[in-house]
């Protein structure tokens, strides 16, 4: 090998590294809230959750985020409520948690479009895995990240049939939403 095929390979491997330490590790703090927001024949309706767990992959430069290369949120299915045991019953049976424990999101894309980000992945409801896309905001303050998010999808594209109540006289309606506030902090 000559001089310059060496500088080179120190130089390629200087970038690497100074990219594997420009990502830095990230996991859920505190509370996050999780809220699941419907309409149905009779009123429209909240559930709610303060219960889960997860991780992120991201790149900082000073106070803002630059990438952000992973990212998974687990709740358990049956954390999610409304208040009204009967209402709760009725979406347990329809997300099926005697066998679907957990809610869960997988990030396999995050694209930043001006100050908002498109975070673009898996959501695994009821047994059954299909693409979403977040829409979010991101911010930071010293080692913590936080995020807002939310989505739209259908109950029908996970195989869930909408609840109903009162012998079907009362239905909820197809299109749901899914929000979620989290902080994350890094681990050191």
């Amino acid at each position: 090998m000559n001089f310059k095929t060496i500088t080179l390979c120190i130089l390629l491997l200087g970038l690497v590294s100074l990219q594997l330490q420009a990502q830095r590790e990230f996991r859920i703090e505190g509370k996050p809230s999780l809220k699941v927001s419907g309409t149905s024949t009779l009123h429209d309706w909240d559930m709610v959750s303060d219960q889960a767990t997860g991780s992120a992959r991201i790149s900082l430069s000073g106070n803002a985020v630059q990438a952000i290369h992973a990212g998974s949120l687990s709740m358990p299915a049956e954390s999610i409520k409304s208040g009204k045991r009967q209402m709760d019953g009725n979406a347990y049976r329809a997300l099926k948690t005697d066998t679907h424990k957990e809610v869960k999101f997988q990030l396999t894309e995050a694209r930043k479009q001006g100050d908002r980000w498109q975070l673009i992945g898996t959501l695994e409801l009821a047994g059954t895995k299909k693409p979403v896309t977040f829409d979010s905001t991101v911010s930071t303050s010293g080692s913590r990240v936080t995020l807002q998010s939310t989505t739209k999808f259908k109950l029908t594209d996970f195989g869930i049939d909408p609840p109903t109540a009162m012998l079907g006289s009362i239905r909820t309606g197809d299109e749901v939403s899914l929000s979620i506030e989290l902080t994350l902090a890094e681990i050191n």
